[in-house]
């Protein structure tokens, strides 16, 4: 005889899916004895996260690493409210995860249960109810596989993001017998929207007969980005990411004009305007604060724009649009793409190869501070250095704070050739913005794929909050190389609060030696004060090998990141005295 447990992880391997990321604990109990009968004959395993809302971000990088549906679990009580963070994170970000919690015996609810989480007790599926595309209390055992199946079903959908199922313990052990057959999986396999062919052909319309157009790639448009950029190449026109779509074009491409919105380029700005674009075409991207700059009217939100996207919810923020198309964007630019370049008369543009240290059609707030040696550390500086020094294939996650304002502006991609067009190197926790969620997320990332280093760029305030989740690293022996930008302060709070002209409070951190700290936990680690000494170290060779390793980066706090687009969102919430 199988438990339901033994059930669900069997689903699970028919999706490829190898880790489940949680802690244990007496609830959970029945999952995690399938999960030790799993290991055993070599299936799906355990990795052990020091959090449960680690365990969610491990589960939202392996997502993103593999495209399949990340998983993770906790216990009832706290193990579930622990989770909400991190599963509130790839809601945001649209990130397919599965999330298993636990809820005390179904004929105890009600009676005061150690960690009660039941609908008479501390109601943890309503707390979940919206951060999650699914939501359910598996009541009943006969319930178990349906529901199961709808909430993959709804994670891996054109709206992807987290589902979650409320598993007793109870209903979790029942018994089921070994040779009940499996239901079909077909509803999670070749789901990609197909485009209306009216709206192909009013799209195709629109665009043979126009010269000057700026494709912005979102997120969305992984796996369009080859067909989009060889597009753009045949037609002479530009190319613009928003901060989640960095990434999907080589940073040293010809066309390419950098990031627009958060913490972006004035570079891309200029490309959106009216005198360099009659069309806006936005693709995979919400039109969200962040990838707008603020919802600024002057660039892609005006009646030059076309929105393409699978996601019907980013679709409904385009109402100034010209045109809007539902369908995949590999599926709408690969049935027009032969005839748009086909038509083309514009000078082919290709891929640069050049080892310049910096993108001569992007530009930069200081550019002249990226080539900095002396002195303190400037994170123009660091990031610029590290996008040239590491392997072209590293996975790069930049946190929340200053670390992802840093990369999102001054981190150069370089796309290898060859690298397939559904590999997005750069990573950011843009939509929810938690801190800590790089930290997981990389190792995450990291045991998803233990060929490929992964580069992780944090902050000290995030590192405090969630910096023992590197011990799993070393558990695991994963290729992650962490960084601690550490100026000893919420460094994009307190910069905030300087611009805003706010009060200067609650910033200050302690001064720590996190390289000791990585030692006491048997990580190798190292103190980097300088450039000089940044650029001694080997990290070509550090990120050759397994098993982590850790750089305390003592950074010029003074340095004022690119906050602009987000200070002008807050400070427009002001009221005016006048």
């Amino acid at each position: 005889m199988l438990e339901n447990g033994d059930l669900i992880l069997r689903y699970l391997e028919r999706l490829g899916v190898e880790y489940v990321f949680g802690v244990p604990g007496g609830s959970i109990e029945p999952f995690y004895d399938a999960l030790a009968r799993s290991e055993r004959r070599g299936g799906i395993r355990t990795i052990t996260a020091r959090h449960e809302s680690g365990a969610a971000f491990m589960a939202e990088g392996y997502a993103r690493e593999t495209g399949k549906i990340g998983v993770c679990c906790s216990t009832a009580g706290p193990g579930a409210t622990n989770l909400l963070t991190g599963v509130a994170s790839a809601y945001a970000d649209g990130i397919p995860i599965l999330v298993i919690t636990a809820q005390t015996g179904l004929d105890k609810f009600g009676q005061g249960s150690l960690q009660e989480t039941s609908c008479t007790g501390i109601h943890t599926v309503e707390m979940f109810a919206k951060c999650t595309r699914y939501n359910t209390l598996v009541s009943h055992p006969a319930q178990l596989e349906t529901k199961l199946l709808q909430a993959v079903s709804h994670a891996v959908s054109n709206q992807p993001g987290p589902a979650h199922l409320a598993i007793p313990l109870d209903v979790m052990r029942h018994r089921i017998p070994d040779n009940v057959k499996d239901q079909a999986l077909n509803a999670f396999l070749n789901h990609e929207v197909a485009p209306n062919q009216a709206s192909l052909q009013a799209l195709l319309d629109d665009l043979e007969c126009t010269d000057k157009v700026t494709l912005v790639l979102g997120e969305g448009a992984t796996g369009a980005n080859d067909i989009l950029v060889a597009l753009a190449e045949s037609r002479n026109w530009l190319l613009v990411t928003t901060p989640r779509g960095k990434g999907l074009v080589d940073s040293f491409h010809p066309l390419y004009r950098g990031v627009f919105g958060f913490a972006g380029h004035n570079s891309a700005t200029d490309a959106l305007k009216v005198e360099n674009a009659d069309r806006v075409v936005a693709i995979g991207t919400a039109l969200d604060e962040v990838s707008t700059c603020g919802w600024d009217p002057t660039t892609i939100l005006s009646d030059r724009l076309i929105h393409i996207s699978s996601n019907p919810s980013h679709l409904s923020r385009s109402t100034m649009a010209r045109l809007v198309v539902l369908g995949s964007p590999k599926l709408v630019f690969g049935a027009i793409a032969d005839k748009l370049i086909g038509d083309a008369t514009g000078e082919s543009r290709q891929p640069a190869t050049s080892d310049a240290p910096l993108p001569e059609n992007t530009r930069f707030d200081e550019p002249e501070v990226c080539l900095e040696r002396s002195g303190r550390i400037k994170a123009q500086a660091l990031m610029n250095f590290m996008s040239t020094i590491c392997p072209r294939d590293s996975r790069v996650l930049m946190d929340t704070g200053n670390s992802f304002l840093w990369g999102i502006h001054y981190w150069n991609v370089r796309r290898p050739k060859g690298m397939p067009a559904e590999r997005n190197l750069f990573n950011i926790g843009l939509g929810f913005a938690a801190m800590g969620w790089a930290i997981g997320s990389s190792i995450g990332m990291a045991a998803a794929n233990r060929d490929k280093p992964v580069v992780c760029f944090t902050g000290d305030g995030s590192y405090l909050m969630s910096g023992q989740e590197l011990t799993i690293a070393l558990q695991e022996n994963l290729n992650v190389l962490m960084l601690v930008l550490n100026d000893a302060s919420l460094g994009m709070v307190n910069h905030g609060q300087k611009l805003s002209g706010g009060e200067r409070v609650a910033t200050q951190l302690p001064s720590v030696d996190f390289a000791m700290m990585a030692k006491a936990l048997g990580v190798e680690s190292h103190t980097v004060q300088t450039m000089e000494q940044l650029i001694d170290l080997d990290i070509p060779e550090i990120l050759s090998r397994p098993g982590p390793c850790l750089l305390d980066i003592i950074v010029d706090g003074d340095q004022v990141p690119p906050l602009g687009s987000r200070m002008k969102v807050l400070t427009g919430s002001i009221p005016n005295d006048n």
